[in-house]
């Protein structure tokens, strides 16, 4: 009896692992479709007229900086903001997107599509001085590409 359980051992043990492999590879084919359909983001930093390729189809320019806050020294009747202006460039044309965390009538994060921008850090992030002469702009965004709908 003890050699009859032995060689069950042998051959039920090995079989066993067998099945729990092969489940673990069923689950991580479906695991592997859904990663490909899952939320991504990266994030960029550009300066006025630059541009970087998002997705196979997507291109994102900086195309403008507006800056009208007050500038530090001088007499406002209001405090201003500062937004800023991307193209979303693809086969069908583009599309304009603004960015600002203190424009009325803007946000610091829009959609488009299946893509999100998120603005997340300027420099400068204070007005310059008076006299002093326009600074390098700087916009750091995050893009979110969405999981896209199964079909």
């Amino acid at each position: 009896m003890h050699s009859l359980t032995r060689s069950y051992r042998t051959v039920l043990l090995p079989l066993f692992f067998a099945c729990l492999a092969m489940l673990a590879g069923c689950g991580a084919a479906g695991s592997a479709g859904d990663a490909e359909n899952t939320p991504r983001s990266v994030t960029h930093v550009l300066s006025p007229g630059e541009q970087v390729a998002i997705t196979a189809t997507d291109t994102l320019k900086l195309e403008r900086v507006n800056d009208s806050r007050c500038r530090k020294g001088a007499v406002c009747v209001w405090k201003g903001y500062v937004s800023y202006s991307f193209s979303l460039l693809n086969s069908t044309g583009a599309t304009d997107i603004v960015l600002s965390d203190s424009m009325p009538g803007a946000a610091s994060s829009v959609s488009v599509n299946h893509l999100t921008f998120t603005l997340l850090d300027v420099d400068p992030a204070t007005p310059p001085a008076l006299n002093a002469a326009a600074p390098a702009y700087r916009v750091k965004v995050k893009i979110t590409q969405g999981a896209l709908e199964r079909q």
